[in-house]
């Protein structure tokens, strides 16, 4: 078993002990007196290393250990820059988010109701918005049968179709509940409001709720003349009349005892919408609206 241990790697005590032992002239015949005189019985590794020597794998191990760090270190690097680049140069992604409708394009596109292309005032399109035609109707109806503001809005449309106006399933009245007010209900336009004749009620939303109206809403969806009281339950703000009884909510059976709120159709200042109340037996007329 001696034997066997001090035949173990000749090469690679020799380096060993030549580093270790002798700096200098150790030759291959000095092992054996070596080995004799230092007591060493077994191999100096215990990492099954090949004969080509445990110190010379150790520095290649770390060499390649380093490589191979480097290596990959260089190579998440190259990855992380490639990933960036990838991903600035995908055509599908957006630092800007998506395309808004552009007003004056000729597109009708996203909310716009109409784009002609031009700014040019009284085309029937302005701030890519369509004209929406207002009328008085020419039928009347009882305060607490209309049906609510549901039957209300379906009286509108009805009429509008018989009148043959081109979007007429949009119409709703200018009628408001305590818990559901005309401004909430009725589209905020920034295009004009008209009359069926083409005058001009309104520049805007905002002007037909704020201003004195340019023309007084008294022509009926056939282009008649109306001078009369509207049920509206509403101020000119668009908010609901304070004090009124709405009829019932429109739709209330002992609407004999009850008062709704009324609007004169000759007037421009506030009392277009709201003059004071009315007894909700009395028939009397709605102010329709596109939408």
């Amino acid at each position: 078993m001696t034997n066997l241990r001090h035949r173990c790697s000749a090469r690679s005590l020799n380096l060993l002990i030549c580093s270790a032992l002798v700096p200098t002239g150790c030759v291959i015949e000095d092992i054996d007196a070596l080995i004799a005189e230092r007591g060493v019985t077994e191999c100096p590794t215990s990492t099954g290393a090949s004969e080509s020597g445990g110190i010379s794998d150790t520095s290649t191990g770390t060499s390649t250990s380093t490589e191979t760090s480097a290596e990959g270190s260089s190579s998440g690097t190259s990855s992380s820059s490639a990933g960036t680049t990838s991903e600035s140069s995908d055509p599908g992604s957006s630092s800007t988010g998506p395309t808004l409708p552009v007003c004056g394009d000729g597109i009708v596109e996203g909310e716009e109701t109409c784009d002609d292309g031009n700014a040019v005032p009284g085309d029937g399109c302005q701030e890519c918005a369509s004209d929406s035609i207002v009328f008085i109707t020419s039928e009347t109806y009882q305060g607490f049968a209309l049906g609510g503001l549901y039957g209300a809005d379906q009286r509108c449309q009805s009429l509008a179709a018989k009148a043959g106006l081109e979007r007429f399933l949009t119409f709703k009245a200018w009628l408001s509940t305590p818990a559901m007010p005309a401004a909430d209900r009725l589209l905020h336009s920034r295009g004009r409001y008209v009359l069926v004749n083409g005058l001009v009620v309104a520049q805007n939303w905002d002007a037909l709720t704020s201003g004195p109206l340019e023309n007084a809403i008294m022509v009926d969806e056939s282009s008649m003349t109306r001078n009369t009281v509207v049920w509206t339950g509403t101020l000119a703000s668009g908010q609901p009349a304070p004090g009124s009884d709405f009829c019932g909510n429109w739709d209330d059976n002992s609407g004999l005892l009850k008062l709704g709120g009324f609007g004169l159709s000759a007037s421009t200042d506030a009392t277009w919408s709201h003059f004071g109340d009315e007894g909700c037996d009395s028939k009397i007329h709605l102010y329709c609206v596109e939408q």
